[in-house]
């Protein structure tokens, strides 16, 4: 069995981190309970690697100080040894490193050539004296989870990637090994740089790789009977100017509301732009409303609140980019609220410190508002850019549910797929991850089925079938997060 990679403890001598010995046995995942989405109890007790015919998957941890893994103040780097050969790759003379021959580095927050830590990743190829090579990124389809900071995470990468550093091993079969490690200051970008901290290394078993991707035949569920389907996208501001776009994507979905962030136009705008998506369709009048840059779009009729929500940036009121509405459902009454919070910046930073000052005044908002909306169902949540720590979104939604418990996150994975992205642009350097977010009031609520649609995880045959293409869903850097909700049974 594999150890776990558990990062405790770092040392500017080198000295390893705290683990157990490890040992080899091959994994083979299974798909209905594994699940890329940052809780690591679906894993094997002390599993850090496993491989299936496409995908390497990993977990890892660096310990107590939790920092968010793409904006942190170090680099933690992934060392693979692809072929399991120590002749090829960059072998380091002392133990434990000299039992790998590293061809791939993955760097976490990776370190420049002039030594200062960036945030995103990386991925390298390393020769025999450690020199690295820069490879393409976007075509690792590295994901991992959570995008927070977190004391875990857990990660997979494509195995067809290896393909452009060897033939055996993980790009078709055999045996890899690997370490994690924590890199000195300044050290992450020079051959040989400065090991602070390092892990136990861990054997990896190939399975035969597939001849193909993995795609999915899957298509979009319909909505069961007795609930309605909420929607919440954020349209990169070019839905207002070019709704025919965005067309393909809306109808296959057929939402009954949508919560849309980056809208950049005003209410009538929304209305006319869902008219030209469910142009001939057959579609009833829809009703909108628009504040900033977030709008709500409804089949049925709506009472927009007036309760708007503020922040102070250097003594000034700011508002926050919120909106909400009761809408008038078959289900009932449903407060439906669309945000979009501050981006960027890891855990503690300005950034995460106004996420969670825009996450306290909406839910002093919904508060205030609770005796004077109708409605007997909430559902809120849109871009909430949950990138630096995960308290935004537990403030955003405490003690706001019809009994007064915390809302509950909906838990939607990509279709086809369990990953729990929500967002990808590779040009930026950060690597997919979950950055929207539906909360709903399980009091009053239940999820009947939810699901996150990146139209390059399915077949040409389920897309052609919805009357998508691959490239759909590229129309944003977000995919649209879906939820059908009922009343809950009581």
């Amino acid at each position: 069995m594999i150890r776990t990679a558990r990062l405790l403890a770092r040392s500017f001598l080198c000295l390893p981190l705290a683990l157990a010995a490890c040992s080899s046995t091959p994994a083979r995942l299974e798909t209905s309970r594994d699940r890329l989405d940052g809780a690591v109890v679906e894993w094997s007790s002390g599993t850090v690697a496993r491989a299936d015919e496409h995908y390497l998957h990993f977990r890892f941890s660096v310990g107590p100080d939790t920092k968010t893994i793409q904006a942190s103040d170090e680099t933690v780097a992934l060392l693979l040894d692809v072929d399991g050969r120590n002749d090829t790759g960059y072998q380091r003379t002392p133990k434990p490193f000299n039992s790998i021959g590293a061809d791939l580095e993955l760097q976490f927050s990776p370190t420049s050539e002039k030594g200062a830590v960036t945030s995103g990743v990386e991925f390298y190829a390393l020769d025999k004296n450690g020199v690295r090579t820069e490879l393409p990124k976007d075509q690792s389809d590295l994901t991992f989870s959570p995008a927070y900071a977190s004391a875990w995470y857990e990660a997979r990468m494509s195995r067809a990637f290896a393909a452009k550093l060897t033939k055996s091993g993980m790009a078709s079969s055999g045996k890899g090994r690997g370490i994690f490690v924590i890199y000195a200051p300044g050290e992450g970008g020079r051959p040989g740089g400065r090991i602070a901290g390092y892990s136990e290394p861990f054997d990896i078993t190939f399975p035969p790789i597939a001849t193909g991707p993995k795609l999915a035949e899957a298509t979009i569920p319909a909505k069961p009977e007795g609930t309605i389907r909420v929607m919440a996208w954020n349209v990169w501001r070019k839905m207002a100017s070019d709704p025919a776009r965005f067309a393909p994507i809306i109808r296959a979905i057929n939402p009954d509301v949508l919560l849309i962030s980056e809208w950049q136009s005003d209410d009538k705008t929304l209305v006319e732009a869902m008219k030209t998506v469910f142009a001939g369709s057959g579609s009833k009048e829809w009703n909108a409303i628009s504040r900033g840059d977030v709008a709500i779009a409804s089949r049925f009729p709506i009472t927009p609140s007036t309760a708007k929500a503020e922040v102070l940036v250097e003594g000034k009121p700011r508002s926050v980019r919120y909106v909400a509405a009761v809408a008038q459902s078959p289900i009932g009454g449903v407060l439906v609220g669309a945000m979009h919070l501050k981006c960027c910046g890891g855990a503690g930073s300005r950034e995460d410190q106004l996420r969670l000052a825009e996450a306290r005044a909406i839910n002093e908002t919904v508060k205030q508002a609770s005796r004077a909306d109708a409605a007997s169902i909430r559902i809120l949540g849109g871009d909430i850019n949950l990138v630096g720590s995960r308290n935004p979104l537990d403030l955003l939604r405490a003690d706001i549910d019809l009994d007064a418990s915390d809302m509950t996150p909906a838990d939607p994975a990509v279709l086809g797929d369990n990953t729990y992205y929500t967002w990808r642009d590779w040009n930026t350097g950060f690597s997919p991850g979950r950055l929207d977010w539906l909360t709903y009031s399980d009091a009053t609520a239940t999820i009947v089925q939810s699901f996150v649609l990146d139209t390059r995880r399915l077949t040409p045959a389920s897309l052609s079938s919805m009357g998508l293409t691959t490239e759909s869903s590229d129309v944003s850097d977000h995919l649209p997060v879906v939820i059908d909700v009922a009343p809950a049974v009581k």
